[in-house]
Parts: structure tokens; C-alpha cells; sequence
């Protein structure tokens, strides 16, 4: 539900949107660093939700996305470096988010550049599914500032081995096969032979 809140207050419709409501303003000015967001975040959602496959490193795609992350890492390197902004974080979106955009758009980069190097195969974004790698994410920042505020490495390899074994890497929402044929090819239902002689 959150996310398809989060889509559609920052994809291209409520780009266009706030676009028309600067230009009914006169002098919209105030709105320009929202709308330079929104264009960063729309580039995002568009190409995450693009059914087209890439089948070429040189994908336009891929350098949008990469561009979007290099404009939230300026966003944060400009308010964390300017001597004038007393509570940084409040200007920012949060740390997490921040970590989560990064990761997605190198991981996604990285998995195109390892994939088409390996194979003629090729990637349709839509249908790349990130749950168990926000699984370990999860994981990872409990450790961080979240339930335990003082982990050990031993509860930490507990808390990651629960959720590789119980995780697989495609589910029912990534189009693509879904969990049961992971579990019917790795986890077969046990059959008793009877002999009766």
C-alpha cells in the first residue's frame, strides 16, 4: 500500500502536475526544487516499472537511473556541507531511503552489467523482484539503530541464516515462475515406498 502511495505522488503524473501549477503561478520559483525532485523520482519509477528488456550495457535506462542517484548524492553532499544548515537530516529524506536508492540503482547496474556479459539474455526491469534483498536490509539495520541495541555477530548469523533459508529469490509477485517451482525443484515431497509382498 505504501508503495503505491509513494508512486504516485512522485511519479511523471504528479510531475506534470506540479509542472502545471508552476506555470499557473506566474512566478513559481518556490516550486523549482520539488520539481527537480520529482524529475529524479519519476525517471525511477518509470524505468522500474518498464516491461521493455535491456540487452545492451549502452541502454539509456541505465544512465537515467545513474543520473537520478548522482542528483540525490549531490542533494546530500550540498546540505551536508553547507555551513548554514543547522539540522541537516531534517532537509534530507531519510538515511535509509537515501542507502536505498544507491544500492538499487548499483545492484540493478551491477546485475545488467554481470548478466550481459554472461549470457545473450536479457533484463525487463519490471519483473526484477528485490524482496529478499530487503529482507537482509532489514536485517542489517536492526544491527545498526533497530530492535537490539546490542548485537552480536553470533545473533546476527542467526537472523540472516532464517532469512536465506526461508526466502526465495523469486516470488509470486515477480512474474516470473513463482516460489513453487523453486520448491518443487530444490525441496521434493517426500514418498514412502511400500513393499508388499
Amino acid at each position: 500500500m505504501r508503495n503505491y502511495l509513494a508512486e504516485d505522488v512522485l511519479n511523471c503524473d504528479m510531475l506534470h502536475l506540479m509542472e502545471l501549477y508552476r506555470n499557473s503561478l506566474g512566478d513559481g520559483g518556490s516550486l523549482d526544487a520539488t520539481i527537480e525532485l520529482l524529475k529524479c523520482t519519476s525517471v525511477l519509477i518509470r524505468n522500474c516499472r518498464d516491461s521493455r528488456p535491456i540487452t545492451d550495457i549502452s541502454d539509456d535506462r541505465l544512465k537515467d537511473n545513474h543520473f537520478a542517484m548522482d542528483w540525490f548524492v549531490h542533494w546530500e553532499n550540498s546540505v551536508k556541507n553547507n555551513a548554514t544548515i543547522k539540522n541537516k537530516e531534517k532537509c534530507l529524506i531519510s538515511h535509509q531511503t537515501r542507502q536505498d536508492i544507491i544500492s538499487a540503482v548499483l545492484g540493478f547496474e551491477e546485475l545488467c552489467l554481470y548478466k550481459l556479459k554472461k549470457s545473450n539474455a536479457s533484463i525487463i526491469p519490471s519483473k526484477i523482484n528485490s524482496d529478499v534483498i530487503e529482507n537482509i536490509f532489514c536485517q542489517q539495520r536492526t544491527l545498526h539503530n533497530g530492535a537490539n541495541s546490542n548485537p552480536t555477530y553470533l545473533g546476527y548469523c542467526h537472523s540472516i541464516n532464517s532469512v536465506i533459508l526461508g526466502q526465495a529469490s523469486v516470488s509470486k509477485k515477480s512474474y516470473t515462475g513463482g516460489v513453487e517451482e523453486i520448491q518443487k525443484q530444490y525441496c521434493p515431497s517426500k514418498k514412502v515406498c511400500c513393499y508388499t509382498g
